[in-house]
């Protein structure tokens, strides 16, 4: 396949929340702001320098995996809905994801609820021979609600247990 040419745009991209499930449970976020953002750091690069001293060739060895961090922020429109998850409910209330199941233990028992958070790309409405997608898998992390400029928001700011994006199943 021949690599893509066409640039993408945030208004190509598609976040979705996903459990560990075996039918998934989905949050689709409609109101993104579109400054999704993802650090892939790699393994810690360790110098093995003999008495501190770097040679013409550095002696480089991987250390420990570093974990992926990943951020954005949604646009609110309700604070809390008695009958289906909206975003807001997962910084709002203690006991969101009833129903849901983390992403590390499928049956149910895993003391952390970790999601995966799904990133699609629209790539043949703009020409490419396919979309893309790629999943953060195992995140964890923390919410921040503020007024914003105009909208109030909700701020993800949060940890990828793992080192590398995955494909989606």
């Amino acid at each position: 396949m021949t690599a893509s040419t066409v640039r993408k745009t945030k208004r190509d991209t598609t976040i979705t929340l996903t459990d560990g499930a075996g039918s998934p449970n989905t949050l689709a976020l409609t109101l993104d702001r579109g400054d999704l953002s993802i650090s892939i750091p790699g393994p810690n690069i360790v110098r093995d320098d003999p008495r501190g001293v770097i040679g013409a060739t550095p002696a480089l060895r991987k250390g420990d995996d570093r974990p992926m961090s990943v951020s954005f922020t949604a646009r609110v429109a309700d604070f809390s809905d008695g009958t289906d998850e909206i975003l807001t409910d997962w910084a709002l209330k203690d006991d969101f994801g009833a129903g849901w199941t983390s992403t590390l233990d499928a049956s149910g028992n895993a003391e952390v609820l970790a999601i995966h958070v799904d990133v699609g790309v629209e790539g043949t409405d703009h020409g490419d021979s396919a979309d893309h997608s790629f999943r953060l898998p195992h995140c964890t992390g923390e919410w921040e609600l503020s007024e914003g400029a105009d909208f109030w928001e909700l701020s993800f700011s949060g940890t990828s247990h793992s080192v590398r994006p995955g494909a989606l199943a």
